[in-house]
């Protein structure tokens, strides 16, 4: 696996990024993507997608980002429920409405 150098992190994000705020007024620049998921169930498929935001590694600690954490996005509150940490330098931090998250712990 390829770890990036903090530099090459920073113009990727200053590339594409945007900055996202949490509950608690911290801030971190991060790449909202969309990755499409297809489940095979019997009858057909049920198709749909999950939210995640690109950050560099070292931001997790200085914009205390965590499970749970709410993240706000475009005006949206949004909650922390994945994060997946390649060892790259960066990491993906997946989310989910408020409204998504209760409806995901209760099944």
């Amino acid at each position: 696996m390829r770890a990036f150098q903090s530099t090459q992190c920073d113009v990727f994000l200053n590339a594409f990024g945007q900055t996202i705020q949490t509950s608690t007024g911290s801030t971190f620049t991060g790449i909202v993507e969309v990755l499409p998921v297809s489940i095979d169930a019997v009858g057909g498929f049920i198709e749909s997608t999950e939210t995640y935001v690109s950050m560099k590694h070292e931001d997790l600690t200085t914009a205390n980002v965590a499970l749970n954490t709410i993240l706000i996005i475009n005006g949206v509150h949004y909650v922390v429920y994945n994060i997946e940490d390649d060892h790259s330098g960066m990491v993906n931090v997946f989310y989910r409405t408020e409204q998504g998250q209760s409806f995901a712990e209760d099944y």
